[in-house]
């Protein structure tokens, strides 16, 4: 049965709507889901097993499959027969996938390296698990549980196989995370398998292949029917500052340059200067080679380096329905000496009664990540835009999307936090966007936005 955590009634000021002209269509079976899970499971369990079998003599990886298989795969099938809706797996089980997952990656690790660098290995297993656990903590978690792990496999064996080392130490770091950290969970689950109507906090847009891209707004409005423009005159990444009036944020308040800029974004020129925190940079530079620049999003500059090749931002749109009215925004900001992408992200608003929010979406393969934030006045004339709020609405979610079902399952980060603060200097707009894990910032975007001299009245 399809469930959610909370759901809003909303009005819809982006005018998107998942299924625009598509009859109604139905959720996923029990039945399908099960099946989803078998193949699943034989598929982790097999290839996390094999290169595990691999690693022992006396097994070998042919036998590893097997056994992998055949204990993974009921796993799979009976935690999720069993699972109450939107509710995590259980911890046995996670754990257990994270062993066969991480077993993959130190099997990959070992092609690079070779077997005789188990240190090297273990270090980078446990500092990889910290990073995705979202708190700076734990990537130092992850460093030391790696490094103590990494040197007592050392002493029993210098050559042992890669993915055995990658396997204990995910083992043992999970193990410790989970006595440290039992009362603080990273996510909540928000929703599963519930229309995109419902949830208009999160922005039902996935990328349909393994590339996103500058022209994911054009394959957008050829996949749901629409008129697609690229970078028309004067339009804005929102149709208009007042749609966010409420109890935290008046409009009329607002710079007028700064209101410019958000209903007419085309007439501006951006730069931007990066500034990372030491521990996460090195992160998010593999990160970015290894995932990023591949998917053609979230390619952020590392350095200032980087960020002075330039940047050409562009806003594209499309028309759902025929009217001539803008339906989906698209703000796609690529490299100016290579063309390559490096942000795409969709721009949505909605009302939840006397308040306005504002939705950006960022499509990944067959999912989105989307940042809801809640518009504030900041100073006498600036504008913020937070998720830093306990208010419902605000924040990161991660969602599977299945637009041929209309079905969202989707997860919130609980410990990702950002926040970004518009302001004019000097009669200069000014731009600092900054994002934080657990209230530790680890990076700060500066934006110099400059008026085209086109544009000047």
């Amino acid at each position: 049965m399809a469930t959610e955590r909370f759901c809003p009634r909303a009005s819809d000021s982006s005018g998107y709507s998942a299924g625009v002209g598509a009859p109604p269509r139905h959720k996923r079976s029990r039945s399908g889901r099960l099946l989803d899970a078998a193949v699943w499971g034989v598929a982790l369990g097999a290839a996390g097993g094999a290169v595990l079998g691999a690693a022992v003599d006396s097994v070998g990886a042919a036998l590893g499959a097997v056994v992998g298989a055949v204990i993974y795969a009921p796993a799979e099938v009976l935690t999720t027969l069993n699972r109450p809706a939107a509710q995590p797996k259980p911890l046995w089980q996670r754990i257990l996938s994270s062993v066969l997952l991480m077993a993959l990656v130190g099997w990959l690790l070992g092609l690079v390296y070779g077997r005789d660098h188990t240190v090297v290995t273990a270090v980078g297993s446990g500092v990889l698990l910290g990073l995705l656990g979202l708190r700076p903590v734990k990537v130092a978690l992850g460093l030391v549980v790696g490094a103590a792990v990494g040197v007592l496999l050392h002493t029993l064996d210098a050559n042992m196989q890669p993915a055995l080392v990658a396997a204990a130490v995910t083992l043992v770091y999970r193990l410790v995370a989970a006595v440290a950290y039992r009362n603080r969970p990273l996510v909540a689950v928000m929703a599963e398998e519930v229309p995109a109507s419902a949830l208009r906090y999160v922005v039902p847009f996935e990328a349909r292949s393994r590339h996103v891209g500058a022209d994911y707004v054009a394959q957008l409005a050829h996949v749901r029917g629409g008129t697609f423009r690229r970078n028309p005159p004067d339009v804005g990444i929102l149709a208009s500052l007042d749609s966010l009036e409420g109890p935290s944020f008046d409009a009329a308040r607002v710079h007028p340059l700064i209101r410019e800029f958000y209903e007419h974004t085309s007439r501006f020129r951006l730069s931007i200067t990066p500034e990372w925190r030491p521990w996460m940079k090195p992160g998010y530079e593999l990160f970015k080679r290894v995932v990023a620049q591949p998917l053609g999003q979230a390619a952020i500059p590392s350095n200032v380096e980087e960020a002075q090749r330039g940047m050409v931002s562009t806003i594209d749109t499309v028309d759902l329905d025929g009217d001539e009215e803008i339906d989906i925004r698209g703000w796609i900001r690529t490299f100016a000496d290579s063309g390559k992408p490096i942000y795409v992200g969709i721009y949505t608003s909605f009302r939840d009664d006397e308040r306005g929010y504002v939705s950006v979406g960022f499509a990944i393969p067959s999912a989105n990540f989307t940042a809801t934030l809640l518009p504030r006045n900041a100073g006498r004339h600036d504008f913020e835009l937070t998720s830093q709020t306990a208010l419902d609405f605000p924040g990161h979610y991660l969602s599977s999307v299945d637009s041929d079902r209309d079905a969202l399952t989707v997860l919130k980060l609980l410990y990702f936090e950002e926040r970004i603060f518009v302001y004019v200097a000097d009669g200069e707009l000014k731009t600092e966007h900054s994002f934080a894990l657990a209230g530790r910032r680890f990076l700060t975007l500066h934006y110099e936005i400059e008026r085209l001299a086109a544009a000047m009245i």
